[in-house]
């Protein structure tokens, strides 16, 4: 019998930090760009944000480009929490591995099969229907050791292995 364990965010810190892998940044819609550079311009920060699909004739989905979040604060708390970009709220809940969970990873050591809040399953089921067709669908991606690449067949891998309910 597998022990059941509820995430919860330990408040680490450790996802703000971790907001590229190896070939791309964590996706935003044209809508969370936006919001996010208006938040910046208005506290001052740099943000770094660079196109992440291309379907023939404009760009679809943006993506961060620096390795931590510019709005996380000394303190681990995000200074923008009420605004922040849809892959933030269904962390760590990813269709492909990007960022690393404390919580997740103590749990899942120790054999745990985790459940996650359904705020975060409603989160994760956006995606799925906002961001996910979008990676598809793009003609070319931009890599951010490459440049621009054509868009083979993107594979969903977690960092975790399967996601059960």
């Amino acid at each position: 019998m597998k022990l059941i364990a509820y995430w919860r965010c330990l408040k680490c810190g450790e996802c703000c930090r971790h907001l590229t892998g190896r070939r791309f940044g964590l996706a935003l819609t044209p809508l969370e760009k936006r919001r996010l550079e208006v938040l910046a311009e208005r506290r001052s920060i740099t943000l770094d944000l660079r196109p992440l699909t291309w379907n023939g004739y404009r760009i679809t989905l943006y993506q961060f480009a620096q390795q931590a979040c510019p709005f996380l604060d000394k303190d681990n708390r995000c200074t923008i929490y009420r605004w922040r970009p849809l892959v933030c709220r269904m962390y760590p809940l990813h269709p492909y591995g990007v960022s690393d969970c404390t919580c997740l990873d103590r749990l899942q050591r120790r054999g745990f099969q985790v459940l996650f809040p359904p705020h975060l399953e409603a989160a994760g089921r956006e995606y799925i229907l906002k961001v996910t067709p979008q990676l598809k669908m793009a003609v070319e991606r931009y890599s951010l050791n490459r440049g621009w690449e054509p868009n083979l067949p993107f594979t969903f891998r977690s960092t975790y292995g399967s996601i059960t309910r």
